[in-house]
């Protein structure tokens, strides 16, 4: 059985453990080597709720797509969902209890892996970062992979963004319930100074407020032609239709799970720039093509079109890619951990937004790139903003980002 952490954000609402399917594949009952058991622990309630809907969906898709197609060296491959409630006593007792199974591979909150670098020193199941993780403890615990770049980044690509499509004065719309939320937009700001793009300071939104009338006004104010919002996509619809009804007039930045192309599409008026961590879902693309067939065949109702979906889709391939390379007799813990550590200056062909290598001992180096584009509520597909130089030496809509760089 294998074993192996994969961390990231999801819900269903739900509390307990729940399989990413409702039930077990006839496809992957029909594969003759042992189930590779594969721990999903998210947010499937709490303020980080909305990206869970998405996660599980994509969790299914990847599920019932890979074991319609082989499995993994003729595994099939098992998805248990798990729910973190989104605090740090939650994931790190989901994470526990992945650790002691040793038939199970895990994921680990997206809020809260920041707070539990001791519970994973010395694990012997592989982690993957799989979405918006923060470099810590990604970039400082060996035996944990980051694969998409980190919230750190993700304040400085905001203001690359700022910086590349003409912004003059930067605000930050930031979640009220993540304390590093307002502490990366405090970074994001002064890197943003560097640039020539003026900060004109943070507001704090709450998922549950009923409406933004002051912080909207407060950018309007300060003459705001940019709002960076550091917030979840439920909350950031109602936040610029808000702001839109004040008479704002400038543009909107989003990030990973802050933008769902659906929810913004339906915003008359919105007006955005962003960047994604997770492959661009609209790219002319023969994976990216499999990924949206998946979609609509296994989680039609599942939201997709987000970096935050792409981004864990991903980091499954990236997991497949690893033992199919690898090729292990035995897949268990100590196989999965190999295989991770054989992979050398890996882009899945453009589907991740840097070359990752991992050496084993040390812990992943930080992902610093990504994809930039331009959404406006009238689009039909989001615009990829081309690179200066691909960052991944990929061309078209799959060249990303790197830091410091113009889009």
């Amino acid at each position: 059985m294998a074993t192996f952490a994969l961390a990231g954000c999801g819900s269903d609402n739900t509390s307990g453990a729940a399989r990413a399917t409702d039930g077990a594949s006839s496809t992957a009952a029909a594969l003759s080597g042992t189930a590779i058991k594969i721990g999903y622990a998210a947010s499937m309630s709490g303020a980080q709720a909305s990206n869970g809907l998405s996660g599980k969906a994509i969790a299914h898709a990847w599920q019932e797509y890979t074991n319609a197609h082989g499995g993994i060296l003729g595994h099939p491959v098992e998805i248990t969902a798990t729910d973190t409630k989104n605090t740090v006593p939650g994931a790190t007792a989901v994470v526990k209890s992945f650790m002691t199974d040793s038939d199970v591979v895990f994921m680990t909150d997206l809020v809260a892996e920041s707070a539990m670098s001791d519970t994973f020193k010395g694990t012997d199941v592989a982690v993957i970062s799989a979405n918006g993780a923060t470099n810590v403890p990604w970039t400082t615990v060996p035996g944990l992979f980051q694969d998409v770049s980190g919230a750190e980044y993700a304040a400085q690509a905001y203001a690359d963004v700022a910086k590349a499509t003409g912004a003059k004065k930067l605000g930050w719309a930031v979640c009220a319930e993540v304390a590093n939320c307002r502490q990366n937009s405090e970074e994001g700001s002064a890197y943003a100074q560097t640039l020539g793009v003026a900060p004109v300071g943070t507001q704090l939104v709450s998922a549950s407020a009923s409406d933004y009338t002051a912080p909207c006004l407060s950018f309007i104010g300060k003459g705001t032609d940019s709002i960076a919002m550091y917030i979840g996509y439920t909350t950031g619809t109602r936040f610029a239709a808000d702001c839109l009804q004040q008479g704002y007039t400038g543009s909107f930045l989003t990030a990973n799970s802050g933008f769902d192309q659906t929810a913004f599409g339906k915003i008359s008026g919105f007006k955005s720039y962003g960047t994604t961590e997770g492959f661009p879902w609209w790219a002319d693309d023969p994976a990216v093509a499999t990924y949206r067939d998946a979609m609509a065949k296994y989680s039609p109702d599942g939201a997709w079109q987000t970096g935050n979906a792409t981004a864990i889709w991903s980091s499954f391939e990236l997991f497949k890619k690893a033992l199919q390379d690898a090729k292990p007799t035995t897949v268990d813990r100590a196989a999965v951990l190999d295989a991770m550590y054989q992979v050398k200056d890996e882009t899945l062909g453009g589907l991740l937004a840097q070359p990752v290598t991992y050496t084993k001992g040390q812990p992943s180096k930080p992902v610093v790139c990504s994809w930039f584009f331009k959404f406006d509520a009238s689009d039909d597909e989001p615009t990829s903003v081309a690179p200066a130089t691909s960052g991944n030496g990929a061309t078209g809509d799959l060249a990303s980002t790197c830091e410091n760089t113009d889009g």
